[in-house]
């Protein structure tokens, strides 16, 4: 009886790991994707950039190819360049460092640190590295996390709390209540209303701290 082998994905190449991605993404769409298309993803998930592929394979229809998507003969001009065209990139600032761009995140989000809730920081500020390139860069998210003593659980320290009331307060203006702090929370993902008057014994305590550190 003749063996089945399966390579393992630890032993496959970087274009090898690229082309198994695109083919399987190619089959939750009834055409070939184009190149503008999965930029988007990229920019959201921990894809390997667009600019890499093109840097690895040439163009994106290329990548298509050789991932048995599409044939060449069968693709015209125009199929090329509707394929192949990407989003310009309007950014014109500087891009930031992996440390620079971590900073940025605590001093603005805290030390709970998800790939979404990077990536929806991101959205704002362009000049951060996106999620993709900092797991390149450690290997996994949670290397990353590791390396700068942070975490993606629902854990929050009391600064992180503070933050967000600060948030919140910037945002709202200085007579903030409490029901509008909860819809903030649930729109934010923010700590609680709740957590806060945990750790702050009451709402009232928690503005009162948030003032000091405001003057």
């Amino acid at each position: 009886m003749k063996e089945t082998t399966h390579t393992s994905t630890s032993t496959l190449t970087t274009d090898e790991k690229i082309i198994r991605l695109i083919q399987g993404l190619h089959q939750l769409h009834t055409t070939p994707m184009k190149a503008a298309h999965y930029q988007k993803l990229a920019h959201y998930l921990p894809y390997p950039s667009l600019q890499e592929i093109e840097q690895r394979f040439g163009s994106w229809t290329k990548l298509l190819e050789q991932a048995g998507i599409v044939k060449p003969f069968e693709l015209s001009t125009e199929d090329h360049l509707m394929l192949n065209r990407a989003k310009p990139d309007t950014s014109s600032q500087k891009r930031w460092s992996v440390d620079e761009s971590i900073a940025f995140y605590i001093k603005t989000r805290g030390s709970r640190v998800t790939i979404r809730s990077y990536s929806e920081l991101r959205e704002k500020h362009s000049q951060m590295v996106s999620a993709n390139t900092i797991i390149r860069h450690y290997g996994t998210w949670k290397q990353a996390l590791a390396h700068f003593q942070l975490s993606s659980n629902g854990f929050y320290s009391d600064a992180d709390c503070l933050n967000a009331l600060r948030q919140a307060y910037e945002e709202l203006g200085p007579d903030l209540t409490s029901q509008e702090y909860v819809r903030f929370a649930r729109k934010h993902q923010a700590p609680s209303l709740t957590l806060l008057i945990e750790r702050f014994t009451s709402w009232r305590e928690a503005l009162r701290i948030l003032e000091e550190t405001l003057n």
